[in-house]
């Protein structure tokens, strides 16, 4: 049964990452048993298994940091040009203007303007999240006496 460790290595960053990898190498190269190397490094023996094996294949740049995820602007449903159509129409009109039922600026709103002017289908969850990308807020609707 693997010990409980004290920080799980998942939420380090990329670099504190690739500097506990640098240590079990370290470490592996002065001591040469797993088990101790884990022990010191308070982590796995997989993983030191697993780093050590890729350093021994592709030496310290199989064991480097790496930006991950997805690219920046990349799985985007509308291009930059039609969100700043978008934010431009919603600062200028009200949906009445644009051929839309309403008063107000809503997610739902939105969804349908977007809809109308490029024929994209977007759910209310995916604008919400447009909308706050676009620092657009919601604000409670002042009462006219």
């Amino acid at each position: 049964m693997e010990k409980e460790l004290e920080f799980n290595i998942k939420q380090l960053s990329p670099h504190e990452q690739e500097e506990l990898r640098k240590k079990i190498v370290r470490q592996m190269k002065k001591h040469g048993n797993v088990r101790e190397v884990a022990d010191i490094c308070e982590c796995t023996v997989r993983h030191v298994q697993k780093t050590w094996k890729k350093y021994q294949t592709g030496g310290m740049a199989a064991i480097a940091a790496v930006k991950m995820g997805r690219r920046k602007g990349t799985g985007c449903k509308l291009t930059i040009e039609q969100e700043a159509k978008i934010k431009q129409l919603i600062t200028d009109k009200t949906p009445e203007d644009t051929g839309l039922c309403g008063y107000l600026w809503e997610r739902k709103t939105v969804s349908a303007l977007v809809k109308a002017e490029f024929g994209i289908d977007m759910p209310v969850s995916t604008m919400g999240d447009y909308l706050a990308k676009w620092n657009f807020t919601s604000q409670r609707p002042k009462k006219t006496l």
